[in-house]
């Protein structure tokens, strides 16, 4: 099993409706992309976040899974649309259990 798991740090000029924009098109992620076994995308409330406020939390059954999703059309589309244009900086791990 594949633990997928990004935070997110926005610019100053992301607004409330650009991240709430955000976190719903990575959530319905899970309904179009067979290789997500689960995916939840929610407010980090630690206050040791560094300024990373959003977390994306995935697991899949494989590297293989984790690398389709990564490309797939539904995917890159959020990214394009949705993270790039105001994430500030973004930090993945992916680890096997």
């Amino acid at each position: 099993m594949i633990n997928h798991t990004v935070l997110f740090k926005f610019k100053e000029e992301a607004t409330a409706a650009q991240i709430n924009a955000m976190v719903d098109a990575l959530q319905a992620l899970d309904n179009k992309i067979d290789e997500i076994k689960e995916i939840q995308v929610k407010e980090n409330f630690s206050e040791r976040a560094k300024g990373f406020t959003i977390m994306l939390y995935s697991k899949f059954e494989s590297k293989e899974a984790l690398e389709a999703y990564q490309v797939h059309p539904a995917h890159v589309s959020v990214v394009t649309e949705h993270v790039k244009p105001i994430a500030e900086d973004i930090m993945a791990i992916d680890i096997e259990y």
